[in-house]
């Protein structure tokens, strides 16, 4: 069972609706992801897949996520069914979450959440010096973008 690794949250001042139609368009997945460089596929559509090319620091490969929990408006999970950068080897059970909260009528709550278990001792080791953060670093980036992209 996956354990919460990385939790990252920002209220929003545009509505639920924005913040959805956002998160739900593979068309600005790479405004928002700093590591995306394309992205295809649907993201508004429960089992529906999307594939990813990454760029990580120079480090470049593929990432394909499965949307395995979609509730309009309040929430997205998605889960990688396969990549070549090696995380599927380092993480086991990896689940990527978005949790959204109507605060008001132009006020949204959106929360990221990471979920994994480190698949070998090495993993472990990374996971408690490096790849939290990492992954708190990312989710406060993915928010922002959010964020600016629904404020405009």
């Amino acid at each position: 069972m996956s354990k919460l690794q990385a939790r990252n949250e920002v209220i929003i001042n545009a509505p639920i609706s924005s913040i959805w139609a956002i998160i739900t368009d593979i068309n600005v997945l790479h405004k928002i992801n700093p590591g995306v460089i394309k992205a295809s596929g649907r993201m508004d559509k429960l089992g529906e897949t999307r594939t990813c090319e990454m760029d990580n620091k120079g480090r470049k490969g593929t990432m394909t996520e499965k949307l395995i929990e979609l509730v309009h408006e309040k929430k997205t999970v998605w889960a990688i069914e396969n990549d070549t950068m090696g995380m599927s080897k380092m993480l086991k059970d990896p689940r990527f979450c978005f949790n959204l909260e109507k605060l008001g009528d132009n006020e949204t709550k959106i929360i990221n959440e990471s979920y994994y278990q480190p698949a070998n001792l090495i993993a472990k080791i990374m996971n408690a010096f490096m790849m939290r953060k990492m992954m708190i670093k990312i989710q406060g980036e993915i928010l922002s973008n959010i964020k600016t992209l629904a404020e405009k």
